[in-house]
């Protein structure tokens, strides 16, 4: 899936396209999982699937303060516990569960409106 950018900031994140296989990031294809935010991109950060993501994998993200954090479950959506939305939430953080195709569209939108979006995005689900 590609994406038109519409940004002319430079140095900043966008996600340029996303397939199943990786993300094309500042002109770079990354095969991995990942965690983006504007100027922040970890590579195996994250477990190698969704079904393995535990609430510890948060922790790291949590002190970095974002306002929303997007979770990208793979190719499907795959809704967690509560008890992940809780954790997130006590920080006063927003939380949203998607697929990593829509994650990726949303985490673009919302880096456009200037917004501290942090977004861990799974290839795999399961």
């Amino acid at each position: 899936m590609k994406f038109e950018l519409n940004s002319s900031e430079q140095n900043v994140n966008k996600i340029q396209s996303y397939s199943r296989t990786g993300f094309k990031i500042q002109n770079t294809i990354h095969d991995t999982n990942i965690v983006i935010s504007r100027t922040r991109l970890l590579k195996n950060h994250l477990c190698d699937t969704f079904d393995m993501f535990a609430m510890q994998h948060l922790d790291g993200i949590i002190t970095w303060k974002p306002e929303i954090i997007l979770l990208g479950t793979g190719s499907k959506l795959i809704i967690p516990t509560e008890n992940f939305t809780a954790y997130v939430n006590k920080h006063a953080i927003g939380f949203e569960v998607m697929d990593t195709g829509a994650a990726c569209r949303s985490y673009n939108v919302l880096i456009d409106e200037g917004r501290d979006v942090v977004a861990c995005l799974f290839l795999k689900d399961t």
